[in-house]
């Protein structure tokens, strides 16, 4: 191996990225960490054990997720396991790094590629502007504009471009003529200015084709720590930007409803179906059934497509929307299987994944599933939501989950009915029964809400209540059955169920 193959890659720890000359290579927060600790153990064997005590530190994961991290590695760094440059495999007992990557800084702005594929919006990150005298700021600005560039570009329903220092916002946002060179739909862009004790950043995301401001928002906080301001701020943006909940999405849904059906394309199927979900209503989910199967059908590669499909069906099964459940529930296993197969680094994805490695009785790739996910999408609301959800009901852990739902809900601007569903769900499982009834009131008209709501009420033994209800529900859903109910949301891990349980004797339905 040359001196240049094995110098071309650097491993950032103070700043935690891997960079590939002058160019980031994007890896996930656990690779990294596995990463580390293989550069800090040169040609040493690594076993399984050491590996998942260094990484994981305890935590409960197996073996096979240690592979998939390696996989992740030898991924980034353009390396054969047949005939390695970097990681060897010692067959039965674990892994020695050879060298090849080296420690080191590197302050070269980062460029993100587009993905290929479908077409979904792009987004440029303009520099943020530093409007404080201190030069320390202008690395904050620096650090905030890029992480968010590597941020934004995790996110399957956006492209990120490269972004021009020369671009750095004036502080008004009002130089539409830049703005409109840009070959982007969306411009964010931003201010920093700091005082001695308090640090304000201000946040906008712009039309690049007319200047029009679509969403602004202003953080303050107390001046600590540098990076845990800046990734605190990272998460909060980039949530409400991307993401299926995030304001790029909810403006491209807006212009495409005023799209003729015959011009829309997969992407847009896609992105019309899923905003038909987020209504929780029959004739809604069937008609973004339909969409999204044409989605799927122009081009079946789309991962996200078959993920939003899945979500269709399952809707329908749960509350038997269609004469012939069963079809529909073959095809919600189908759909996020086949999602999983062609993008295995997505961490929704991988949340439904854990799902149905639940239902077939998988413990151990269940936790290895969702534990990737929150890897995956650490700083990503939707992400943090929908595992708390999972992390509940298939881990049975109630307080952690209820630790993800209230980061996730912190960190978004729009509030979708899935997310009092979800906080519904959880809130019951951490036996916080006043909260679960106060999502309740929000949450969609749908039967995992009546559920949920008469089982709270009845744990508070709100006696007239849950009459009440219990009458709404019977009437709304006279076939409702415990074990089928517990079997498609999915509820798997033994405590969870049997709370569940618990809750029906106490409302009088017949438990199974």
């Amino acid at each position: 191996m040359t001196d240049v193959q094995k110098t071309q890659f650097r491993l950032d720890v103070g700043d935690e990225r891997l960079w590939k000359g002058n160019q980031p290579v994007q890896i996930s927060n656990k690779a990294f960490q596995l990463l580390r600790l293989f550069v800090s153990n040169p040609n040493r064997l690594l076993t399984k054990d050491h590996i998942l005590e260094g990484v994981w530190r305890g935590l409960c994961v197996s073996e096979g997720l240690v592979k998939e991290y390696v996989h992740d590695l030898r991924t980034a760094l353009d390396d054969d396991p047949k005939q390695p440059r970097f990681i060897e495999t010692v067959h039965g007992r674990g892994y020695r790094f050879l060298g090849g990557v080296e420690e080191g800084k590197n302050t070269t702005d980062t460029t993100i590629p587009m993905r290929s594929g479908s077409h979904p919006p792009s987004v440029v990150v303009v520099p943020f502007t530093n409007l404080t005298e201190d030069e320390r700021w202008v690395r904050f600005c620096r650090g905030l504009s890029d992480d968010l560039v590597t941020d934004l570009a995790r996110y399957p329903d956006l492209m990120v471009i490269t972004h021009d220092e020369g671009l750095a916002d004036s502080g008004n946002g009002s130089d539409n003529s830049s703005i409109r060179n840009l070959d982007a739909e969306y411009v964010l862009n931003g201010s920093v200015q700091a005082s001695d004790s308090q640090v304000r950043v201000n946040v906008r995301l712009i039309e690049a084709g007319n200047g029009n401001h679509i969403w602004a928002e202003r953080y303050d906080r107390e001046l600590g720590e540098f990076f845990d301001i800046q990734s605190d701020i990272v998460g909060h943006v980039a949530s409400s930007v991307g993401g299926f909940s995030g304001q790029i999405p909810h403006a491209e849904a807006l212009r495409l409803g005023r799209k003729p059906p015959a011009d829309l394309h997969a992407y847009e199927l896609y992105l019309l179906g899923y905003e038909l979900e987020d209504k929780f209503e029959q004739q809604s989910a069937l008609r973004g059934f339909e969409l999204v199967q044409r989605a799927v059908q122009l081009e079946p590669d789309f991962a996200r497509a078959w993920l939003v499909l899945g979500w269709l069906c399952w809707q329908i099964v749960v509350d038997n929307w269609a004469d012939d459940t069963n079809s529909y529930w073959e095809l919600v296993l189908e759909a996020f299987t086949k999602a999983a197969k062609l993008d295995p680094l997505d961490p929704v994805i991988l949340m439904e994944l854990a799902a149905v490695r639940a239902i077939d009785g998988d413990e151990a790739g269940t936790r290895d599933a969702i534990e990737r996910a929150l890897d995956l999408g650490s700083n990503q609301a939707d992400l943090l939501i929908a595992a708390s959800n999972y992390v509940a009901m298939l881990l049975g852990d109630p307080q952690r989950a209820k630790q993800l739902l209230d980061k996730g809900l912190q960190m978004i601007v729009r509030m979708p009915r899935w997310h009092y569903l979800t906080g519904t769900r959880v809130s019951y499982f951490a036996e916080d029964f006043e909260r679960s009834v106060d999502y309740a009131k929000n949450g969609p008209d749908f039967l995992p809400t009546y559920v949920f709501e008469l089982l709270s009420l009845a744990q508070l033994d709100r006696r007239e209540e849950v009459s009440e209800r219990l009458l709404a529900l019977q009437a709304k859903h006279p076939r409702f059955d415990p074990d089928t109910f517990m079997n498609v949301l999915p509820i798997t891990a033994p405590n969870a169920r049997q709370l569940v349980i618990e809750g029906i004797e106490k409302t009088g339905l017949r438990s199974a």
